[in-house]
């Protein structure tokens, strides 16, 4: 894929994708802003209905305790009533009407002396009618029958109207004058709201109290409250709004938690907001990662093609001088030239079968097919196998190797074949990447358990920030003079991998222009 079209594609996916997480953003603060008007909704009608409901509470006490009174006076006045003859007359006192003339009729004299109220009252007169049960003596011989009748002429109607006027009257006259403390418990109104809140679904924690506006202070405090929350609160609503001459309070309320709450509310619908964000954004940048990466290998296929074509084509070309020159009528009678000749193609074959088994054991790897042997092998033996493959090129270069060792042997559970092709990669490393006359040295060391492989160069070192990444494969130092080396980028990755199939560990430390020093640790057997 071209590199323009690539970046237009991945323009596009990344306008689309931050498109995408905007909008998610744009409706989750939408919803969110949306949720606290409806909780600031919630919260102020809940406090308008509390507020009424004191207002009913007090004008409910009134009139139970003007009720209570009215029945705990003394009974109202008794007239005795002496019947001498079957029609008399009295005046009784009516307290909403006034004075009232009552007419009493005897009709029959075999009936027992009762009163009762005539509905048909006339002006301000109102028929009694009396009756007398059979076997009561007669009215003639009746002097005194102690006939008690109670004053209770007032309708029920101008009773409840009396008794409306009177608590009205003294809310407007008595109750509006007190203090609000006296009119309002706090216990009850810590109640009311607790009730009204949790009726609406609302259960967090609140506080509040009342204030009062003319003096701009604050009373009836829950206990535990922010007075400078409070003051700063919007949650206000006017007690007893109705009482127009009294001092104006209001109710204050604040939720300490109110975000916690709110954002609790919708932690469902959040959590699965932020989930998708993430997932898209996961996605998008694993894409352009593929994208990248592919656009990596495509260019690091290319670049080793390259750089085989050209390490092939060194001892290939060496070969076939070397072949040439055996070829000569003149040289096949000088047998130490023909064995130098000899030699030479020896050796530049087994480079050129160690490129192609490392590069073969590379993709193996890749597909996790290597498969290594566990035989028991002599380390000291493949580490000088492989120093003897690099005597010739190391004379040609006027370099040396020094191969240092505590012991004579050093044993180890492994594969001789990979083993051989790791170390013949460091060292042909350490000669390549030169510019002076290479200088190698290599010391082996051991504990109880682990033997410690050091391969020191005077090479042209490695730049600090590639140490971390030199053994990934196909990676190239592409910085300094390294550029101007030849090399596949899979020398590296390649031992690393084998050393710990070997449940061993490879480490570099370098400093560029001045060589670099690996270290190897393989278990003992």
């Amino acid at each position: 894929m071209k590199e323009k079209k690539l970046k237009i594609i991945i323009g596009l996916m990344t306008l689309a994708v931050l498109g995408l997480v905007v909008v998610q953003v744009y409706w989750l603060v939408n919803l969110i802003k949306v949720e606290s008007e409806k909780f600031d909704h919630t919260v102020m009608n809940s406090m308008a209905r509390v507020a009424n409901k004191l207002e009913k509470e007090e004008a409910a006490k009134t009139v139970l305790k003007k009720i209570t009174l009215k029945e705990t006076k003394e009974p109202g006045i008794k007239k005795r009533i002496t019947v001498s003859s079957g029609n008399f007359n009295f005046f009784v006192k009516d307290s909403l009407a006034g004075t009232h003339f009552v007419h009493m009729i005897n009709d029959d004299e075999d009936l027992k002396w009762e009163y009762k109220v005539d509905t048909s009252s006339r002006k301000n007169t109102t028929h009694v009618r009396v009756f007398r049960m059979p076997g009561a003596p007669p009215p003639d011989r009746l002097h005194a029958p102690g006939i008690f009748i109670q004053e209770k002429i007032d309708t029920i109607v101008r009773s409840k109207k009396k008794l409306v006027q009177n608590v009205v009257t003294e809310m407007m006259e008595y109750k509006s004058h007190l203090p609000i403390e006296k009119r309002i418990k706090n216990e009850s109104l810590n109640k009311l709201l607790t009730d009204e809140f949790a009726n609406r679904g609302i259960d967090g924690d609140f506080f509040f109290a009342v204030r009062k506006l003319e003096k701009d202070s604050l009373t009836l405090v829950k206990s535990g409250s922010d007075v400078k929350e409070l003051k700063k609160s919007d949650y206000r609503t006017l007690l007893f709004p109705e009482e127009i001459f009294a001092s104006p309070n209001e109710l204050v309320v604040y939720f300490p938690n109110k975000n916690r709450y709110i954002l609790g509310s919708l932690i469902g619908m959040l959590s699965l907001s932020i989930i998708f964000i993430f997932t898209i954004v996961g996605v998008f940048y694993k894409t352009v990662q593929m994208f990248i990466r592919q656009k990596k290998i495509t260019e690091v296929k290319n670049d080793l093609i390259n750089n085989i074509t050209h390490e092939f084509k060194t001892p290939i070309a060496t070969i076939s001088l070397a072949c040439e020159a055996l070829n000569e009528p003149l040289l096949s009678s000088e047998r130490q030239s023909v064995s130098r000749y000899s030699k030479i193609i020896k050796e530049e074959n087994d480079r050129l079968q160690l490129m192609v088994d490392t590069l073969l054991n590379t993709a193996a790897m890749e597909r996790d097919e290597l498969k290594i042997r566990n035989d028991k092998v002599n380390l000291t033996l493949i580490i000088s196998s492989a120093i003897n493959k690099f005597e010739e090129v190391l004379k040609q270069k006027e370099g040396s190797i020094l191969f240092e060792k505590e012991n004579e042997d050093y044993f180890i559970t492994g594969d001789k074949f990979h083993l051989m092709n790791v170390f013949c990669n460091l060292i042909d490393n350490a000669v390549k990447y030169n510019t002076d006359k290479p200088e190698i040295k290599i010391s082996m060391s051991s504990t109880s358990d682990q033997a410690t492989i050091s391969i020191t160069d005077n090479g042209i070192g490695i730049p600090a920030e590639s140490l971390d990444k030199i053994f990934e494969t196909f990676y190239r130092v592409q910085s300094g003079n390294i550029q101007n080396f030849r090399g596949n980028g899979i020398g590296l990755s390649y031992s690393k991998k084998i050393i710990e199939l070997h449940k061993g560990t490879i480490s570099v430390s370098s400093k560029t222009g001045s060589g670099s020093t690996f270290i190897i640790t393989l278990p003992l057997e």
